[in-house]
């Protein structure tokens, strides 16, 4: 599906919308933002952005739904990471009652989020390299082993994980692993053989990733190492690999920093299936829970960046409110910014290196 653009040459309005097509298998196809432009000589003058197209009225939904299940919405956010959905929302809400989850369920939910991000990453490099998608089939397939679905695993409970991940599953990961790496090299190498293609778009600098609240693999393209993973959160203090940081900040940049990333994340997966501990994954708890009263908040790393969830509770079921902080809101709010100058044809390229998903956009 491609993205409505409302064009604007010079001074003369174009009656109606102008649909600018992005590829078909570009990763931000699935539904629908707006991008109203105005467009002179085919260079971008100006960007407004229309965010909401496929806002649910997720948070207003948490307020109705018990602690268990509203998991389950969470984890239909960022189509390309569900796990970091239901991850942010668990840690908050066992965050307010105090619970610690068993040691085996917290590295079991490390090394998912690391693949989460593989799989994540590896789309976004589709932009550069069309046969990564082969390699983003083979996360799914992994997924589908363990949890029998391929989008959203649905793995997190409060207290630990739904399900065990078998020996031969883990052994079948860290099978995989050399070949998800390998597709990481062969996108590196098809963006270091483009040319200019990427360098110098979309350029981004660490005060306007400050102002605008960007986080993640584009704000370590512009050298801000923000990185929460390296406060230890999770399992992360015993495996943590660091991101090189890199200063250009523009799309070349971003794209290059997925790569890496992917690197890092292949190589802490591997040391996590090294030294997964035994036990259990999960914490025995009454079918309906109540939370405490009181304020809390629960922040991890998601692919994209800094997510995180406010969860307010009276004392019942459900929440009072939980809010929730996206990675790629931040991101879509500075392309009104950074993509003023780009010609029409580098649209789609500049919008990869600055990766979104709708759902985790509207929410």
């Amino acid at each position: 599906m491609s993205h409505p653009l409302e064009v604007q040459v010079g001074d003369i309005p174009l009656p109606g919308r102008t649909q600018l097509p992005l590829p078909p298998r570009h990763p931000a196809t699935t539904g629908v933002v707006a991008f109203n432009l105005d467009i002179s000589n085919n260079v971008i003058q100006k960007v407004r952005i229309e965010p909401g197209w496929l806002h649910r009225a997720a948070e207003k939904l948490f307020e109705v739904r018990d602690y268990r299940s509203l998991i389950m919405l969470g984890d239909r956010h960022d189509w390309f990471s569900s796990t970091s959905g239901e991850l942010v929302i668990t840690l908050a809400v066992e965050r307010a009652m105090g619970l610690l989850p068993p040691a085996r369920a917290t590295w079991l939910r490390t090394l998912l989020a690391e693949l989460a991000r593989i799989h994540s990453h590896l789309a976004f490099l589709s932009i550069v390299d069309d046969a990564v998608w082969d390699e983003v089939g083979a996360v799914r397939e992994l997924l589908v082993a363990l949890s029998g679905n391929r989008i959203h695993p649905m793995l997190n409970r409060v207290g630990g994980l739904s399900q065990d991940a078998p020996a031969a599953w883990l052994a079948d990961l860290a099978a995989a692993l050399p070949r998800l790496q390998a597709g990481a090299e062969r996108a590196s190498q098809r963006l270091e053989d483009s040319g200019d293609r990427f360098r110098g778009l979309a350029v981004l600098d660490a005060e306007t990733c400050r102002q605008y609240g960007v986080s993640g693999p584009a704000a370590r393209a512009c050298g801000l190492d923000l990185d929460l993973r390296a406060d230890g959160m999770l399992a992360y203090a015993g495996v943590l690999e660091p991101t090189p940081l890199r200063q250009e900040g523009d799309a070349h940049a971003r794209l290059a920093v997925l790569v890496d990333e992917v690197r890092t994340a292949t190589t802490m997966i591997g040391r996590l299936l090294d030294a997964v501990p035994d036990g259990p994954v999960a914490t025995p708890l009454s079918r309906r829970l109540k939370v405490p009263e009181g304020e809390h908040i629960a922040e991890i790393e998601a692919p994209w960046g800094l997510a995180s969830a406010l969860l307010v509770s009276r004392g019942g079921q459900t929440p009072w409110r939980l809010a929730l902080r996206t990675p790629t809101f931040h991101n879509v709010a500075v392309m009104e910014k950074v993509l003023v100058g780009t010609r029409t044809q580098q649209i789609p390229d500049g919008i990869a290196s600055l990766g979104y998903a709708i759902g985790d956009l509207d929410k």
